[in-house]
């Protein structure tokens, strides 16, 4: 399944273990009636399932589809959790939706190793409270998650960048692309590329008929468009997901864009 699709669904915490210092699999081949994650904090192991094989160490995470076959062989003691969830809406052996890869290395380490710190203080507390937040921390690593998979696609994403035979005007479309969900300055851009912020417009404008401004946002109103349609993101969420400080900046440009506040967009398209 795309990993935009992905997004919206909702994970449930079946249960939760942490080994502080695991140094060997009990067995080296399981498999389980619901979705499991083995979130690695430290120390590394091989793994296949199905036709995915390779090594997990820290900061990855490895998802096992119910009544697959999940083999592991420890190379180093983990730091691990193991996490059992079921989606929301779905029956625990449902597999009508697969992921786009059993293993995920979301980028943004800092947020990840947070939410493994969170879990560790939270492994043996069984009151509602700690539960509920044990549950939000899931669906937080989720969100990792899928960043990392859609990630994963940019490749096939940047083969469809307009093209000029501006050499360095294509090496700012490449940049632009990769930087338009986070804020930045153009000036940065400009400065890399050697140019001044006059002259940069001036080149990107000949190739492109349309200003570095301009790019940016066609694909950060491209994307708020397909959040708005794919998930039930709030419009501070779609914002931050878009490169845009807030919800309320977001619907000011998506209007002018679009002709109509995000609100109606996503009543008048969503099916």
């Amino acid at each position: 399944m795309d990993a935009q699709a992905l997004w919206n669904r909702q994970l449930l915490l079946a249960y939760h273990v942490y080994f502080e210092h695991k140094e060997q699999f009990e067995k080296q081949s399981d498999s389980y009636p619901i979705w499991v994650m083995f979130a690695v904090e430290s120390g590394k192991f091989r793994y296949r399932i199905g036709a995915e094989s390779g090594e997990a160490s820290a900061g990855e995470l490895i998802y096992c589809p119910p009544g697959c076959t999940f083999h592991r062989e420890m190379v180093s003691p983990l730091g691990l959790h193991y996490i059992g969830f079921e989606f929301a809406g779905s029956g625990p052996s449902e597999l009508k939706h697969p992921l786009p890869s059993v293993r995920s290395h979301p980028t943004d380490s800092i947020r990840l190793f947070s939410d493994f710190a969170y879990l560790r203080k939270l492994h043996l507390a069984v009151d509602q409270r700690s539960v509920q937040r044990k549950q939000m921390i899931l669906g937080d690593i989720w969100q990792l998650t899928c960043e990392d998979w859609e990630d994963e696609h940019l490749e096939d994403k940047l083969e469809h960048l307009p093209i000029s035979e501006d050499a360095l005007m294509n090496r700012a479309t490449e940049w632009l692309y990769l930087h338009a969900y986070t804020p930045f300055g153009m000036n940065e851009l400009s400065d890399l590329l050697g140019l001044s912020p006059v002259q940069f417009t001036r080149r990107f404008r000949k190739s492109f008929r349309m200003t570095p401004s301009d790019f940016v946002r066609s694909l950060r109103i491209r994307r708020a468009a397909e959040l708005l349609l794919d998930t039930d993101m709030t419009l501070d969420q779609i914002a931050g997901r878009c490169g845009y400080e807030n919800g309320f900046y977001l619907s000011l440009v998506f209007a002018k864009s679009m002709g109509m506040r995000p609100s109606k967009y996503r009543e008048k398209n969503r099916v």
